[in-house]
């Protein structure tokens, strides 16, 4: 890999890629200052092409109606700069990850890069979460523990402002601000390698964030044990609707297990599903992704060891409005994604690489996670097989949830997913069809926290 700007000669902070070290008093000092409370720079780059951060954007645009879900592009009038593509890849060095560099590889007459001016719409963390995410960094009882398995100590808003390893890092995206709570119908398409394009799976999804929520004790023995508490429910195809499944993820994976649980028609009983975790591939996807690739990395940290490398200046995915608000069937190419729809910007990241630890078998042996500094949401991951050679990439892009002014909106999971081994790609969360929409909601009640049980999918099942 190629060698990275590290934070410290950006920021005058110094951190041990490995070490579990909390933040100094200085490094400290910068939160609230150069430094969002959680933790991103405040200022632009040096060439001025990464703007600074000046609260982003909390409040929706014209035409928006959260009632019907139906979101709008904030910056309909932004021009591309420039595009990215085969002929002038070269150009822009390691700005470009590898998998968009292999698209471009495989389809050089098809796929490209848009590249439009860098909007840094992060919503401004509310008082109450800015104020937790300092005071996580002062907390030398905020940590990880157990190989970075398990949190403790962490409260409401970003665990580790100022990361020293990788897991905190990961930590930061899995507990990252966002909605309390939200539901979602999307539709969702593979194609396979000969570029033919499967009949869209649709569902609808419910979820909920106890860590989020300022009324909710964490660690608290019981609902507080979790940080995302989540249920979809299959649409179409009509062999599959009324399929569901509940993830419950813990905060300590040290002390509890992930809970998951499995509701098939055909059987119309609820059943515990162990398996649904790690590399067991997402069956009504067809495969493409792992449950561990669920919201670009979801699940306990114990298979690889994870490394903080750096940060650096990546064009990633950003307020691709197109390809999630646009039809499906319009969005949907051949062997990817249609560039029309897409938009890329350039913006600082983190660079987090897992290798799998000694004595441990998955199919994804190295990753390589690219974090939002802004969001701390990972809007790149890219995959290495047994051999060291690149498998597969994943893109999800960030949208700021003006609905709530609660960090970004990710709907859940990353947005593409393609299998360089099989060939096949994955069009996830669209949400072009009449009848998709996406709610974020501000707060849980008992109500919308009630469905988040086995009970209430048997309850469902049986109707």
């Amino acid at each position: 890999m190629r060698k990275l700007t590290i934070i410290a000669a950006l920021t005058s902070l110094t951190f041990s890629a490995t070490a579990m070290a909390a933040p100094t008093p200085d490094q400290i000092k910068q939160l609230g200052t150069t430094l969002t409370p959680w933790g991103a720079e405040i200022a632009g780059n040096k060439d001025g092409t990464i703007p600074a951060y000046t609260g982003g954007m909390a409040t929706p645009p014209a035409g928006f109606s959260p009632e019907k879900g139906k979101w709008v592009d904030p910056f309909p009038d932004d021009k591309k700069l420039f595009s990215i593509d085969a002929k002038n890849i070269d150009k822009y060095g390691d700005k470009v990850n590898a998998g968009l560099k292999e698209l471009m590889k495989r389809y050089p007459d098809t796929f490209r890069m848009d590249i439009y001016p860098t909007r840094r719409s992060y919503p401004a963390q509310p008082k109450a979460y800015a104020d937790a995410a300092l005071a996580n960094a002062k907390n030398s009882e905020c940590k990880t523990e157990s190989n970075g398995t398990g949190m403790r100590g962490c409260t409401l808003s970003t665990p580790f402002p100022i990361p020293s390893n990788g897991n905190e890092a990961m930590w930061n995206h899995l507990l990252r601000v966002r909605a309390l709570s939200w539901e979602i119908v999307s539709f969702n398409g593979v194609s396979d390698s000969a570029g033919n394009k499967q009949t869209p799976y649709s569902f609808m999804g419910r979820a909920e964030m106890p860590y989020l929520d300022i009324n909710q004790k964490p660690y608290d023995g019981g609902i507080g044990n979790y940080y995302y508490r989540g249920v979809t429910r299959a649409i179409s195809p009509a062999r599959d609707a009324g399929n569901t499944t509940l993830i419950w993820y813990p905060l300590q994976y040290d002390k509890d297990d992930q809970r998951t649980w499995s509701y098939t028609t055909g059987q119309r009983r609820v059943r515990l599903a162990p398996e649904f975790a790690y590399d067991t591939p997402v069956a009504p996807l067809a495969g493409v992704i792992f449950y561990d690739e669920a919201q670009m990395f979801a699940g306990r940290m114990d298979m690889h060891n994870f490394k903080l490398v750096g940060k650096k200046e990546m064009y990633v995915p950003y307020h691709a409005y197109k390809a999630i608000w646009a039809p499906i069937d319009s969005v949907r190419g051949k062997h990817h994604v249609n560039p029309d729809a897409m938009r890329y910007e350039l913006h600082r990241v983190w660079v987090v690489e897992a290798t799998l630890k000694d004595g441990k078998r998955h199919a994804v042996p190295k990753r390589i996670f690219y974090l939002d500094e802004d969001s701390w949401t990972v809007l790149v991951m890219e995959g290495y097989d047994q051999a060291g050679k690149l498998s597969r990439v994943q893109m999800g892009h960030s949208l700021p949830n003006y609905a709530t002014g609660l960090g970004m909106v990710d709907f859940q999971s990353s947005l593409q997913a393609y299998d360089f081994a099989q060939g096949s790609y994955l069009l996830l969360s669209n949400l072009g069809q009449p009848e998709s929409y996406y709610k974020p909601l501000a707060s849980r009640n008992g109500q919308f926290s009630a469905q988040f049980s086995p009970e209430a999918v048997a309850g469902r099942g049986v109707r």
